[in-house]
């Protein structure tokens, strides 16, 4: 049986999971270990296959991008998944050592006990089509769930791969790979899951959650959105301050042709200092593209869409009064060639207002957008009136101006002083807040994410709960509750002076 939509319809393929896991019951932590080996392996035994399949649904992408964010990134999260999981599923005594001890010997015994949901689906997204549809269903695995994947429309190639790798070490009853076009998707969302997991703008995330809402649906959403970069106040005196920032900020927009959810977007810099950081950005960039033209490095955009939406967001800009400022120059003929091929020029963007596109929009490609600051305290005022990004950066000392910047901004996380920390580091909560998303994943919080935390107590007390809520005549419970709640009264009076 194939673990393609094109043999079986997703919903006979939930159901046969569905069966299948009630037949089952919960696997034990062996059973998983097997199956995130199983997966892995089946990943990486087809290493180069993806490689190339993704540089063909790119348009050219360099295999080192895919090596290291999609394919080792995988192996990572697996090896301590696999190490911790048989920890992450004990039950949990929820009253600590010695309160649990003494609820024990009186005859009370409560516990949390961690079990899977049943059928998690996961819908992925195409600029780490393995990273961003593998490491999530890799948690739902871990947490001892059957899981059905929706690989994006956009990257084919890849798709066939992996979902034929997929199959080859797994029975559809286990784990199952979809393709197929938007209105395969649009089917996904609607399935009547335990589960959904969905990575991508805004937009869809939000028709993909009105879709699963029909069926109570409980959903993850990892979404992006426009990353703040803050440049420390005190780093206008510092030149190599300046330089590193700039150059960390710059490369980083550089990965994947700037097409991640967490690359950094709109860069505040002290006024007295961003002329100097616009310039060290364009001398990384000097420096940095034309080696990556010569080694064949040069990522593309997706599509020729993508292309397009770019370049209409910087023409709207400067039509407005905006200074678009790109790295490569080139004549006519040498502009034609990067369009073609869809390399998109790194480009800085300055002096942006309110009613320009792109001051809104995620650009997602290498555009960054500088923009000069006075005071942290208004920056910070201004930042709070923006919708919430997936990671917020500082480039400067952990000062107090960095803990105020923490304290007043909201984010799914924060980096200082590189490139998205907060997102890339093993074991960390990877995940956004408000209009970046919702829930998280990667390690332990992924576990958790695909876990229902089931509260099993039993009672070997010598009277029941339903003897204190139906008292019998004459009875003192009311009179010694009244006590009770009277001596808290007092107690909460004497905090509150």
């Amino acid at each position: 049986m194939s673990a393609t939509a094109t043999s079986t319809p997703m919903s006979e393929v939930l159901q046969l999971q569905r069966n299948a896991f009630h037949r089952d019951g919960i696997p034990d932590a062996a059973l998983r270990r097997d199956r995130i080996d199983r997966f892995v392996h089946a990943v990486v035994s087809h290493t180069d296959d993806l490689v190339e399949a993704i540089s063909t649904d790119f348009g050219h992408r360099p295999e080192v991008t895919t090596l290291v964010a999609d394919i080792a990134t995988l192996a990572m999260e697996a090896e301590i998944a696999r190490a911790r999981v048989g920890s992450w599923m004990r039950p949990r005594r929820p009253w600590g050592r010695v309160p649990g001890l003494l609820a024990r010997a009186a005859g009370l015994d409560a516990a949390v006990h961690p079990e899977p949901l049943g059928v998690v689906g996961v819908m992925g997204i195409w600029n780490f089509p393995i990273n961003l549809s593998a490491v999530p269903a890799l948690s739902a695995l871990a947490a001892g769930n059957r899981v059905m994947i929706k690989m994006s429309e956009a990257v084919p190639a890849t798709a066939e791969v992996f979902a034929n790798a997929v199959h080859d070490a797994f029975d559809v009853e286990e784990v199952a790979v979809v393709t197929g076009e938007v209105e395969v998707s649009q089917e996904f969302a609607g399935l009547a899951l335990d589960h959904l997991f969905f990575t991508g703008s805004a937009a869809t995330g939000s028709a993909v959650m009105g879709a699963a809402a029909k069926n109570l649906t409980p959903v993850t959403l990892e979404l992006g959105g426009k990353n703040p970069v803050v440049l420390a106040p005190g780093a206008a005196q510092d030149k190599p301050v300046i330089r590193r920032a700039a150059s960390r900020v710059a490369q980083a927009r550089l990965i994947n042709a700037g097409q991640a959810c967490i690359a950094p977007e709109d860069v505040y810099v002290p006024t007295e200092s961003a002329r100097a950081f616009v310039q060290e950005v364009f001398s990384t960039w000097g420096r940095v593209v034309p080696e990556m033209f010569e080694r064949d490095e040069m990522p593309t955009l997706i599509a020729d869409g993508a292309y397009e939406r770019i370049t209409a967001l910087l023409e709207d800009a400067a039509e407005k009064g905006a200074q678009v400022l790109t790295a490569v120059r080139s004549d006519d003929g040498g502009q034609e060639a990067l369009r073609s091929a869809r390399i998109m020029p790194p480009t800085v963007v300055l002096g942006l207002t309110d009613e320009m596109d792109i001051a809104h929009e995620e650009v997602f490609g290498p555009v960054l957008a500088v923009h000069p600051y006075d005071d942290l305290e208004d920056l910070l005022d201004e930042l709070a009136d923006k919708p919430e990004p997936l990671v917020a950066s500082w480039f400067g000392p952990a000062d107090e101006d960095y803990r105020t910047f923490v304290a007043r901004t909201r984010s799914g996380g924060v980096s200082r002083n590189d490139y998205a920390l907060s997102q890339s580091m093993p074991g960390m909560p990877f995940g956004g807040v408000g209009a970046s998303g919702m829930g998280q994943y990667h390690g332990r919080y992924g576990f958790e994410t695909f876990s229902h935390l089931r509260s099993v107590v039993g009672s070997d007390l010598p009277f029941s709960v339903v003897d204190l809520l139906t008292p019998g005549e004459g009875s003192k419970a009311p009179r010694a509750l009244r006590s009770s709640l009277s001596a808290y009264r007092r107690l909460l009076a004497r905090r509150l002076r």
